[in-house]
């Protein structure tokens, strides 16, 4: 029935009405296309714009990296433009972004491409632009950007130190930056563990040379009787005094007498 009344409509409408429906269809169908189709490449109409002195500070907090970039743009024609773009690398998370002190209107993302809508600034590409855009990014990690207009210069600090520094790149040029280095022992630190283990060996050799020999005292065999204990005890006895008598007579010198004194009072 729907297809018996649309076919009445149209024998009832004149081929100049159906003509002119077609035409707003089909402009209609042409803005929609074009609309699609430049939206992803906003930033395309920035070129001729050209960045000078873009410095980058990178700072370490206790659980991320502080991202901090600042540049000038200056374009050579009297159009004027309503986005901005920058390249930020995955991962980058609370960006912001200030074009002459002036917060952007609105952002789209197009992969690592951010697009920001400047439309209400009323800026033209001869306008020099300056530009701060700051952004935080997870700590341990490389480093990475890419320069979307030509750039006279280039310098990355990180924690108060020039770690990079590039003139005269190229639209699209991109670089990675290592932050952190693996940490390797140097030469000072292998001569101070090689003399520590040295005065250790020295102690321990000192210790070794002044401990007093331990006496051992000779035990007698188990199952001797106690009748030769006491004949062995009478003779040392004997030996002892005899011993006491030559030393007395000079006959012995003291050494030789404490000696045998020593000896003999230990087999007792």
């Amino acid at each position: 029935m729907k297809n018996n009344f649309l076919e009445k409509y149209i024998n009832t409408m004149d081929y100049d009405n159906l003509r002119r429906l077609m035409k707003k269809i089909i402009i209609y169908l042409l803005i929609i296309f074009l609309l699609v189709v430049n939206l992803p490449t906003t930033y395309a109409s920035e070129e001729g714009m050209n960045n000078f002195n873009h410095l980058i500070t990178i700072t370490t907090k206790e659980n991320y990296l502080s991202i901090n970039e600042e540049f000038t743009i200056l374009g050579d024609s009297n159009e004027s433009y309503d986005s901005f773009s920058v390249w930020i690398q995955t991962g980058a998370y609370d960006i912001d972004l200030l074009i002459n002190s002036n917060i952007p209107d609105s952002k789209v993302e197009n992969g690592n491409i951010h697009i920001f809508n400047i439309s209400s600034f009323g800026l033209l590409k001869e306008d020099t632009i300056e530009v701060i855009l700051t952004y935080k990014l997870g700590k341990d990690i490389d480093f990475s950007k890419t320069v979307l207009r030509n750039t006279t210069s280039v310098s990355v600090k990180f924690n108060g130190n020039e770690i990079f520094t590039s003139t005269n790149l190229a639209k699209d040029a991109n670089f990675q930056l290592k932050l952190y280095e693996p940490t390797e022992p140097t030469l000072d630190w292998y001569i101070t563990v090689l003399i520590v283990l040295l005065l250790v060996i020295v102690i321990l050799l000192t210790l070794y040379t002044l401990r007093k020999p331990k006496k051992v005292k000779i035990k007698e065999p188990a199952g001797v009787s106690e009748e030769l204990l006491n004949t062995k005890k009478n003779l040392l006895m004997t030996l002892l005094k005899d011993i006491e008598k030559q030393h007395r007579s000079k006959q012995i010198s003291d050494e030789t007498y404490n000696k045998l004194k020593e000896k003999y009072k230990q087999e007792q």
